[in-house]
């Protein structure tokens, strides 16, 4: 090993365990506060968007739909995708019109049970207008959808958090694919921005989050046939440190995923120090690493 080689490996040891230490403190101190309290779905809605909105991931994720999955897509008839986990429609829309570059006539259908992002989605696919897309909201839980028919494409992107049986939703899914259909799952891995949500899920709702590592585990189980990539991206955090207090407090509320103004003031400290310990300079930027692992499986 290199001398670089060896500083660098003894800065990552001395990071990560700075990180694991951060992490305990925060667990205790949870165990000790008063109850959470969780996002309104405004508020969801609210600090998604502008978590996305300075995220670079959603460019990719469509980047790589259009690459990967567009060509792959019938183009006689009608193609039928389903998005579970829809939310506002931000995402969906962008997807929708790549694909319909492939397809002659597309029915997207999207499930979540925000009911103010299904009436976000409706607005945004019908101010997108897009002619030869047939879009349809539900505003049900996806262990109530009743689907129609069957589906070319399901996409779950970053949706399998909020189920209370993600195994059973995946099951689901994957029945409802149409022959040769593909089943599109988008999930974080658990790296250190993600590890910091994990003490307030457990808390909050007395369970363990499940990261892409239990899913590639689910799947081998299951003796699924699948394909997994990875899609590295980041999150511009620069309002956390510059002062910027609305759209940081936004920006710490969604990685936690709870009120953090409610907080007790010893634990927002330590969220403060986790994400400050965890952000990379770049370029006059301030950013954390912010990947997505994508599985792909064919019916």
């Amino acid at each position: 090993m290199t001398n670089s080689s060896a500083v660098l490996a003894s800065a990552y040891s001395v990071k990560s365990s700075l990180t694991n230490d951060l992490l305990r403190l925060i667990d205790t101190a949870l165990k000790q506060s008063s109850d959470l309290v969780p996002l309104t779905d405004a508020r969801y809605l609210e600090a998604h968007g502008i978590f996305e909105g300075r995220s670079n991931q959603q460019q990719l994720i469509l980047e790589w739909f259009g690459n990967q999955i567009a060509p792959t897509l019938p183009q006689e008839g009608v193609c039928r995708v389903l998005s579970v986990g829809c939310g506002s429609g931000v995402l969906d829309v962008q997807i929708a019109t790549r694909l319909v570059e492939q397809t002659k006539d597309l029915l997207y259908v999207g499930v979540d049970p925000n009911k103010i992002e299904c009436e976000t989605f409706q607005r945004n696919f019908t101010q997108a207008s897009l002619d030869s897309v047939k879009f349809e909201v539900e505003p049900t839980t996806f262990d109530q959808f009743e689907a129609e028919c069957s589906f070319d494409l399901i996409n779950l992107v970053h949706s399998l958090y909020y189920m209370p049986d993600p195994a059973a939703a995946l099951q689901k899914a994957r029945k409802l694919l149409a022959p040769g259909g593909r089943l599109v799952v988008f999930h974080a891995p658990c790296d250190e921005m993600n590890s910091l949500t994990e003490p307030f899920w457990q808390k909050l709702y007395g369970r363990s989050t499940l990261f892409a590592e239990d899913f590639r585990r689910l799947f081998d189980a299951w003796h699924w046939n699948y394909e997994r990539a990875r899609v590295d991206a980041k999150l511009e955090v620069s309002p956390l440190t510059h002062a910027n207090q609305e759209v940081g407090i936004a920006l710490t509320d969604f990685i936690a995923q709870i009120d953090s103004t409610r907080l007790d003031k010893p634990v927002q400290d330590l969220i403060a120090r986790y994400l400050d310990l965890v952000s990379v300079e770049d370029e006059n930027e301030t950013h954390i690493s912010h990947p997505v692992d994508v599985f792909v499986i064919v019916e």
